[in-house]
């Protein structure tokens, strides 16, 4: 399609949109892309055209249809985002942005790692109508593919199977979704492909006539009956859709599968107030029963339980439609034009809200503009307010329901609210227009998506990801971590001695510190080093239990003396304060700790925990002797100095950490110390015995003694 087609047909489907606007965007890609061709040797400026002219049938919105025309400038072409950001808006650069982003997407077949791509996409397309370009842009290219040289083929057509079909198919976009898997069955099945199409055109001259005539048959049944129908049609699966069914059943022939066609009866939507009514779609049905003979276990009500897309249609299969002419089963779809749309567009039925209805003329782009700033303003006030949210939607969605007293409510707050006389106008003008919508474009998409996600099976399906991200390996594997996740995360996802041994991490090939956010789509790279080892500080930074959990592992291997030392001085120290015997080599006091028999290993773990600080001296001291209780604390208590010390300390091993003594309990040698790093990811230094170490997090305590002297 030329430019000068796609504006035409631009006209004529939005004329609520600017059209000098999109003009603009078009003139600049085409003078960025200057003389680049495609594989077919058209001027590169076709394929974009082409993604904008797909998006329509979409309804986007203006920064859509700019940032399809743009979508390859910055990416193929010396254009910054700067520049377009500069000329056509934040919103338009950052769907550009989203556009070049996705491009790391590449998926060669279907295992585990092809389904972490699919959420890998939609995590990076943090705006839903960057999702639409992609398809769009994914549509046109396979439908060009025959130019792509043939070692490329079949790699693009099963990662768009395996993706980008997948993500249509999820999101209900029906229409981009049957078209994409047939597009990918030619390529990736051609043998398959080629005999299917020969046998399904020798059977359509004659599925044709039966479809017409079942199509007949129910308009004259509703027509008898008096119901009012929008539409009676007939359609044909998709070849893919066909191709799957033989092989799920191992049929190898058209004859076996009946169902080759559905006739589907559209109905008027019915609304009453703001509610949606489709008593209407269960008394079709119920004529259709009536009428025809319902097969068993093939009735499937996705209006009462919609699929996780949101697609909603009553399916029923019946025998007797076709009279005399065939035998077989018919299978039959009930549905209003609401659902239609949503069966066809999906997702993107909810695209904007519309201004203009069936014979209303549509508002000018001026006048368009200046409602969605009134909206947008209304929005805002409601987000002041949301106790608020229900009226001011029926005012503005249900007026003509609303007795007048109600109205001057919700006026009143609006002006009262800083809203103008001339900007109620405004909306009273577009309400004249058609039905309106509190929640315009995007937002209510998201809000849509975020809500059936919510309510559905469908959370880990159908959501944007909002709490995860996916990065790379440098050999192009997937890695889902939590939103906020580190390299220190990555690290040890990939693999425990990865992280062990970790001594540096490159980014996109730029080295990053540990406690780096890492974000959506980027390569990372861990270098490690054999005599690489963690530090205690690595878990302030980790997001994920298992990173913190294989840090804290390889700390308690390597300290486990330490801490069973640790523990052990500490138990001593209690036990001394009750005046009963300490440890002895084989801690047995600790025999029968709790009533229950201990073993010398059970007896140290014991104490390894104390000295690892997630169970206190002094619980175990009064566990082992309840009815002791402690003298009179003494100014100071006396320890055997062991060897020289410096007033130097070794944290977990290593010396010279920076570290800081606290003044509340002022350590000095030869008295037992402790370390505790706090959230400013500082060590600080307390005597054991120091009382603000009381309710303290036990999982921060590190294991920290006096240097000795040389």
């Amino acid at each position: 399609m030329s430019y000068s087609e796609f504006r035409l047909e631009l006209a004529r489907r939005r004329p609520d949109l600017s059209l000098e606007a999109v003009d603009a965007a078009y003139e600049f890609a085409k003078k960025a892309h200057g003389d680049q061709v495609r594989y077919s040797g058209e001027p590169y400026i076709v394929h974009p055209v082409s993604v904008a002219q797909i998006l329509l049938s979409l309804q986007p919105d203006l920064p859509t249809l700019q940032a399809a025309l743009l979508h390859d400038v910055t990416e193929d072409t010396e254009v910054k985002l700067e520049e377009i950001e500069k000329l056509f808006g934040t919103d338009v650069a950052r769907l550009v942005h989203g556009m070049d982003k996705l491009a790391v997407v590449k998926v060669r077949k279907e295992d585990e790692e092809a389904e972490k791509w699919k959420k890998m996409f939609l995590a990076m397309a943090n705006d839903v109508r960057v999702v639409f370009i992609k398809l769009a842009d994914r549509l046109h290219n396979m439908r060009t593919l025959q130019h792509v040289p043939p070692h490329k083929q079949e790699r693009i057509a099963r990662e768009t199977l395996l993706v980008h079909a997948a993500i249509a198919s999820r999101l209900g976009i029906y229409e981009i979704k049957g078209e994409l898997e047939d597009l990918c069955f030619r390529y990736l099945y051609p043998r398959e492909f080629a005999e299917l199409s020969q046998e399904l055109d020798e059977l359509r001259a004659r599925s044709e006539e039966y479809m017409a005539f079942a199509t007949s048959e129910l308009e004259q049944l509703l027509f008898r009956e008096g119901v009012e129908v929008e539409q009676v049609q007939g359609r044909f699966k998709h070849l893919w859709s066909i191709f799957q069914k033989l092989e799920k059943k191992d049929r190898h022939n058209l004859e076996s599968i009946y169902d080759l066609f559905a006739v589907r009866i559209i109905l008027p939507d019915v609304i009453r107030g703001s509610e949606e009514q489709v008593a209407h779609v269960y008394s079709t049905l119920g004529l259709i029963h009536g009428a025809y003979i319902p097969l068993q276990d093939r009735f499937k009500d996705y209006v009462a339980v919609p699929k996780p897309n949101g697609y909603r249609s009553l399916h029923t299969t019946v025998l007797g439609l076709g009279g005399d002419l065939y035998q077989e089963p018919t299978e039959v779809q009930i549905r209003t034009m609401g659902m239609h749309r949503q069966a066809e567009l999906g997702i993107a039925s909810h695209w904007s809200y519309k201004l203009g209805s069936k014979g209303g003329a549509a508002m000018d782009s001026k006048k368009q503009r200046l409602f969605e700033e009134v909206l947008k303003k209304v929005q805002v006030l409601v987000r002041r307010e949301p106790d608020l949210e229900g009226g001011v939607k029926q005012w503005l969605e249900d007026y003509q329901h609303l007795k007048v007293p109600d109205r001057k409510v919700v006026e009143d707050w609006l002006l009262d609210q800083g809203l103008t006389v001339d900007e109620l106008k405004i909306i009273r003008q577009a309400r004249s227009n058609g039905r309106l919508s509190l929640q315009p474009q995007v937002e209510e998409q998201l809000a849509w998506l975020r809500g059936l996600a919510e309510s559905t099976d469908a959370r880990m399906e159908l959501n944007l990801y909002s709490e995860h991200i996916f990065v790379l390996t440098p050999q192009r594997k997937v890695v889902e971590l939590p939103r906020g996740a580190t390299p220190v995360d990555f690290a040890y996802a990939v693999h425990t001695e990865v992280g062990n041994k970790m001594v540096n991490v490159k980014v996109n090939d730029r080295i990053v510190p540990f406690d780096y956010e890492l974000q959506n789509g980027e390569m990372v790279e861990v270098l490690t080093r054999n005599n690489g080892k963690p530090s205690r500080y690595w878990l302030s930074m980790a997001r994920t239990a298992s990173a913190k959990n294989k840090i804290r592992n390889w700390f308690h291997r390597q300290d486990k003396e330490a801490n069973v030392t640790a523990g052990r001085e500490l138990l001593n120290k209690d036990l001394v304060a009750l005046n009963k015997p300490v440890l002895d080599d084989k801690y047995t006091v600790l025999k029968n700790y709790a009533d229950k028999a201990r073993t010398l290993a059970e007896r140290e773990q014991i104490l390894e925990n104390v000295g690892l600080g997630t169970v206190s001296s002094t619980q175990i001291a009064k566990t082992l002797f309840p009815e002791a209780t402690a003298p009179e604390k003494k100014k100071e208590e006396v320890y055997k100095v062991p060897a020289a010390l410096t007033e130097k300390v070794v944290v977990t091993g290593e010396e010279n950490l920076p570290v800081v003594f606290s003044s509340c309990c002022k350590p000095k040698p030869p008295y037992p110390v402790i370390g505790y790093v706090t959230r400013g990811h500082s060590i600080r230094i307390h005597r054991l015995s120091c009382r603000e170490l009381t309710g303290l997090d036990g999982q921060r305590f590190v294991s920290v003694h006096w240097k000795e002297k040389n």
